[in-house]
Formats: C-alpha cells, structure tokens, sequence
C-alpha cells in the first residue's frame, strides 16, 4: 500500500565541504573515495576504463559546450549512462543492511536506518589516544588496547556455511562495518567488521586489527560512554550519544508480506509457506553490468 524510496548515487570524486569548495579531505582521499565505484571497476573491464579511469575529469566532461555555436552541454554523461543502462543486462547484487540505533537518552527513539557500503562507529573521547597508539609500535608489539567496553553478540559466518552466534566483550576506540569486500572473490552477502585495536599478530609477526565476517550483529556499550555512527561516508547520516547498534540484512518487503499473510491462517511461523518459500528473503540492490557475477 505504502511505498519507502531511497536513491543511491556512485560520486566520482572525494564531497568537498560548503564552507570550503577549494580543500578536500586529505584523509579520505588517500584512500578508497568510492568502496562500490571500486568494487564494480573490479568486476567490469567496461566500468573501469570508461568510468573509473576518468575520476575527476567527469565533472568536467558535464560542463563543457561547445564554443563555435550556442548548443547545449555536451551530452557525454547521459549518453555514457544510457548506453549502460539500456546494454548492461548482467547483474551485480548489493546487500542492502538495516540498522536500528538507539540513544543513551531513553526519552529519545531509536532510528531506523539502512546503509550500503559502510558504518563507522566512533568513541570521540578516544579519537587522540587511538592515534597515539597507531603511531606507537611499541604499544602495537605489546598489544596493549585501550578504549570503552563493549559487547558484541554476532552470527560468525563460516566457509561451511554452518553459521555460528557468539558473543563477546571487548574493548575498543571505534569499529568499522564494511558491507562491500575489497575483491569480486570475496563474499557479497556478508559483514567484516574490523576493530579500531591492534592485539592480534598474524604468522609473520605483524599485528593487524581483528576482523569478524558476520551476517547479523548487535554492539552494545557496557558503561557510560557513547559512540557515533555514520553511514556510507556521509556525514549528514552521523548520529551522536548511541549506546547500541543492531544490524542485519534488509527483508524482501514482498517476503514479509506473504509471512504476514499465511500468519493470519496458521500458527506455526517457523516454516514458510505459500509463495514465501519461493522467495529469496534478502533485498538485494541490483546493479547491472557488461560482466556481472552470479551471486
């Protein structure tokens, strides 16, 4: 009855701040500017030549014109995206993510989010002495970690398949959930969280932040402290004073729908029924392409 849309677009280049058109984030683009941009480059060799490999001139292919007659601006954009989208016929599927977060303010109501490509959660408080620490090898040797106590129960995913729910407690300065892997071999339908603290050593003695692939999890605060999120880079998404997140995958709405209809007849919840057992339960994002993969 009732329909929710929201639009993603894929930047080409790091967002500049209002106030200052001219400076970027040095920070940010050092790195990955563009995690889904990246991912499809890898997957389509048409993607990455046409689009990827132009970056920050096509900003500049959107404004030209010509300057012998008074035509429009040079069609280059929609010509290259209609083209994809009119030819591109193989898919590439996105995992859309739902998150709830709640408030240490218990008068205030939980949001409920969704995000594509990341969520960072952050302890202000600890924002300068987690960059000591990574400066400081010798802390980094001896596995000190320092930050606020938090739990962390979560569906371990495994090679088997044989998924496995865990919980634990740790102490850390912040974390990052990133929902897009770093190469098309890596698993699509799955969460690697990495923790903002340096206490585990590999086989060649180096250390490196510990990783979880999950595909649900549930981060609490066990003190007085809260964290920030935002999501997908965006700093118009960050929200201040959590104290818990909850992510999961999104729900087929169309699922949902036939659950809701069979509950009306049948008690038993468990098992489905009707169309429902027919339908892929998760919401994918679609995205196609000349080489997609089958996922």
């Amino acid at each position: 009855m009732k329909v929710d849309l929201q639009f993603y677009y894929i930047p080409v280049c790091s967002p500049r701040s209002p106030s200052s058109p001219v400076k970027e984030n040095h920070q940010q683009s050092k790195g990955d500017s563009c995690t889904l941009g990246s991912y499809l480059s890898n997957v389509d060799p048409w993607y990455n030549c046409n689009i990827k490999s132009l970056g920050r001139m096509i900003p500049n292919l959107a404004k030209m014109q010509q300057a012998s007659n008074e035509r429009q601006k040079e069609p280059f954009i929609s010509d290259i995206i209609s083209y994809y989208v009119r030819t591109g016929q193989q898919p590439v599927y996105f995992a859309i993510y739902f998150v709830k977060i709640s408030f240490n303010n218990i008068t205030k109501e939980p949001v409920e989010e969704v995000f594509l490509t990341h969520l960072d959660m952050e302890f202000p408080e600890f924002r300068h002495i987690a960059a000591s620490v990574r400066g400081d090898k010798h802390r980094k040797s001896s596995g000190e970690v320092c930050g606020a106590m938090v739990s962390m129960n979560y569906r371990k995913v495994t090679l088997s398949g044989r998924d496995i729910d865990e919980g634990i407690s740790v102490r850390m300065t912040g974390a990052r959930i990133n929902a897009i892997p770093s190469n098309e071999a890596e698993d699509l339908n799955c969460l690697t969280l990495m923790i903002n603290e340096t206490s585990v050593k590999t086989k060649n003695n180096t250390v490196e932040p510990p990783k979880f692939r999950t595909s649900n999890i549930k981060i609490r605060t066990l003190e007085r402290r809260s964290f920030t999120v935002t999501l997908d880079r965006d700093d118009s998404r960050t929200y201040r004073n959590v104290q818990s997140i909850e992510v999961s995958p999104c729900v087929d709405p169309g699922y949902s729908v036939q659950k809701t209809m069979r509950s009306k007849y049948k008690l038993e919840e468990d098992k489905d029924a009707g169309l429902s057992k027919y339908m892929n339960k998760g919401l994918p994002l679609p995205i196609n392409t000349f080489a997609g993969i089958i996922n």
